[in-house]
């Protein structure tokens, strides 16, 4: 059984609510702009948060421990969760991904009495959640956003790039973050355990989460989706509202509140040179912010995905880095950041360069 990881995210929130607060001072909220705010977006967010909650709860992720035992070198249980990140990501979004894989690799890691590896582990799961959260509509808000603007095909094709030179970006990272450890050993100290979990409410969230990743590609109405998710769980497991961390959820809440405050005052700004400014606003405030904001103002689709598809790459602003930290105690974080923000900064050339290579 995996301990359950730390709830909330205080800093992220209060630090939110405080730039919200303070962007009322430039332009002052009003109902047409509450209104405006990208509700898609937030409704994904809101299914995928009850969804998670349910997986967590009834054990589905813990199932990503069980071949563990196979693996005796540090360098083979590295590869395994960086490729369960980088596949999951684009189905279960890469936020998602990062924290369930996270929590599995910090659970095997101090089982094996390795614990001082967390923070390099987490630092390659985050990576490859974010390269793999490029391919598909449901890996982020951010790409729902743009395949809305693109349609599937354009889509595909502009990101799938992105997808690609990923991979040789999060394998050189992976090397050299664990350098000599890779040939490692490490040995079991307890086994693999599996809970007791109903195996009916395990199907159930299961199918929420395909569901969530069909309506990410434009055929249902993600509102619809809502209500049809809060129905269900009312009727099923009312007690997974009581587990859903809703910080995160909050936090963007009140980061697209702020990005519609901000922007008629940098929408100037944003003009010329948009590419380089909006990679850098995606790494301020949130690449889902950031696309948000320029969804129905970017002079062309293919600026707006290059802006927020790099954003996503964001160094302390992207979900999946957020995600990760939340799940590590306090004195793992400093080691976490001085592994993951050079390795999230070679990502993000290398997203710069494929885009405009594309372009």
């Amino acid at each position: 059984m995996m301990p359950e990881p730390l709830s909330g995210h205080p800093v992220l929130l209060i630090t939110s609510l405080v730039l919200m607060l303070l962007s009322f001072i430039i332009t002052p909220p009003t109902g047409e702009m509450i209104v405006s705010l990208e509700w898609n977006g937030i409704a994904m967010l809101i299914v995928m948060t009850l969804s998670t909650a349910g997986l967590r709860k009834e054990g589905v992720l813990n199932t990503l421990a069980r071949p563990l035992d196979a693996f005796q070198r540090i360098g083979s249980m590295a590869v395994f969760f960086a490729s369960a990140a980088f596949i999951l990501s684009p189905f279960i979004s890469g936020f998602i991904a990062s924290a369930a894989v996270v929590t599995v690799a910090s659970e095997a890691l101090r089982k094996r009495e390795r614990k001082e590896l967390i923070p390099s582990f987490a630092a390659i799961i985050t990576l490859a959640a974010t390269g793999g959260s490029t391919l598909l509509p449901a890996g982020s808000i951010n790409g729902m956003l743009l395949h809305k603007a693109l349609g599937e095909t354009s889509f595909i094709r502009s990101m799938l790039p992105l997808f690609l030179v990923s991979v040789p970006v999060i394998a050189a990272s992976l090397a050299v973050i664990l350098r000599r450890r890779l040939a490692e050993r490490v040995y079991i100290q307890q086994p693999y355990e599996e809970g007791e979990y109903n195996k009916g409410m395990r199907m159930l969230y299961v199918c929420l989460v395909l569901i969530a990743m069909i309506t990410s590609l434009g055929l249902f109405r993600w509102v619809d989706i809502l209500i049809f998710t809060i129905v269900i769980l009312i009727l099923f497991d009312r007690s997974v509202f009581l587990k859903a961390d809703y910080s995160l959820l909050l936090s963007v809440i009140f980061l697209s509140i702020a990005g519609s405050c901000i922007y008629p005052a940098i929408s100037g700004f944003l003009e010329s040179a948009f590419l380089w400014k909006g990679i850098v606003a995606s790494e301020i405030i949130g690449s889902h912010t950031v696309a948000s904001m320029l969804s129905s103002t970017a002079s062309s689709g293919d600026t707006l995905l290059t802006t927020a598809a790099i954003g996503s790459s964001g160094t302390l602003s992207s979900l999946p880095a957020i995600e990760a930290m939340r799940l590590m105690e306090k004195d793992e974080r400093p080691a976490f950041l001085k592994r993951y923000i050079p390795a999230a900064l070679v990502l993000l050339a290398a997203f710069i360069a494929t885009a405009l290579a594309c372009r």
